[in-house]
C-alpha cells in the first residue's frame, strides 16, 4: 500500500479485502520455501511479486518546512499460505499533520489483500529469476476525514505484480485499476516500476517510478501523479533488511515540486534466510 500525503494533495493506492482478516494467522515459514524473493530486494513503494513471511514498518515525512507538513507511519503483515498463495494486511497506518499533536491525526484504512503467484523460475542461485502474479487488495476506512486528508477512503484495487532479474539487476512492477468505494478515495490507475542493481553482498540500489491517476490536486480534483524515488537497501543481518529513498512527488496542474524522506524495515520470518551458525 502506498499512501504519501501532504497537506492539499494525496498520492495513493490504498485498499483491503475485508475476507483477509479471517486468515492473518501466525506466519507459516514452511510454506514459503527456499529463496522466495528469486534474489531480488524490497522496494518501498511496491508490492512484493514473491509470496513471503515478513513483517513491515515504514514511515514518511515531507520535507515542506512550512506549518502543517505530512508524516505517516505503518505496518504490514505479510503471510505466505502455499508456495503460490499469499495474504497482506496493512494496519496499523497513521496519517498525520505536523505539529504532532495540535493538527489532524487519523488511522488510515485498515488494507489487506489476497496473493497468488503462479510463474516462478529460478532461485537465489540462478543467473536468471523471476516472478509474475496478481494481487487483489481492499480498504475500509472507519474513520474518514475528507477535509483533512482529501483522496483517501475505501476502495478495491487489483493489480498485477512483476519481478524479473538477471545476474545482480532486476525490474520489480506494480500495475493496476483502483476502485473507489466510499465517495473520499479515487477510481483510477497505477503503474509503479523499479530498477535494481545489488552493488555489493548487502548492499542494493533502486530506482523507483510511479505513475497514477489518484492522486488529488490543490482544487480536490483526481489527477494524474508522478513520483520518483531514488533508494539504497542494507541487508543489515539474515533477517534484518532497511530501506532509505528520497522522493520527488509531482501533481498535475501543480507546479511545486514536493520531496519526501522515506524509510522502511523488514524483518523476515523465512527459515532459509536463518544464520547456519
Amino acid at each position: 500500500m502506498l499512501i504519501i500525503y501532504k497537506k492539499g494533495s494525496l498520492l495513493g493506492k490504498s485498499s483491503l479485502c475485508l475476507f483477509m482478516a479471517c486468515v492473518f494467522v501466525q506466519p507459516l515459514a514452511a510454506l514459503a520455501g527456499p529463496d522466495a524473493d528469486q534474489g531480488m530486494a524490497r522496494v518501498l513503494y511496491i508490492e512484493e511479486p514473491w509470496v513471503e513471511n515478513a513483517v513491515y514498518l515504514s514511515t514518511s515525512r515531507d520535507n515542506n518546512t512550512s506549518r502543517g507538513h505530512a508524516w505517516n507511519f505503518g505496518i504490514e503483515w505479510d503471510a505466505a499460505l502455499g508456495d503460490d498463495l499469499g495474504s497482506e494486511i496493512d494496519a496499523p497506518v497513521v496519517l498525520a499533520q505536523q505539529p504532532i499533536g495540535r493538527a489532524p491525526t487519523v488511522l488510515a484504512p485498515i488494507a489487506g489483500g489476497l496473493k497468488y503467484v503462479p510463474i516462478h523460475w529460478g532461485d537465489g542461485d540462478s543467473e536468471n529469476a523471476g516472478v509474475i502474479g496478481g494481487e487483489i487488495e481492499g480498504a475500509w476506512w472507519a474513520t474518514p476525514q475528507s477535509d483533512n486528508f482529501p483522496g483517501v477512503g475505501s476502495s478495491v484495487t487489483e493489480q498485477v505484480l512483476i519481478g524479473i532479474r538477471r545476474g545482480t539487476y532486476w525490474i520489480q512492477g506494480q500495475y493496476g485499476i483502483t476502485q473507489r468505494v466510499s465517495a473520499d478515495a479515487r477510481t483510477g490507475w497505477s503503474a509503479n516500476t523499479s530498477v535494481g542493481h545489488r552493488i555489493a553482498k548487502d548492499w542494493v540500489i533502486h530506482m523507483e517510478l510511479d505513475l497514477n491517476r489518484t492522486s488529488v490536486d490543490s482544487y480536490g480534483h483526481t489527477a494524474a501523479g508522478m513520483v520518483l524515488t531514488p533508494q539504497i537497501g542494507w541487508q543489515i543481518s539474515q533477517r534484518w533488511q532497511m530501506v532509505l529513498g528520497e522522493s520527488f512527488a509531482r501533481i498535475e496542474g501543480q507546479a511545486s515540486l514536493a520531496t519526501m524522506t522515506n524509510v522502511l524495515f523488514e524483518y523476515s520470518f523465512e527459515t532459509d534466510k536463518d544464520d547456519p551458525s
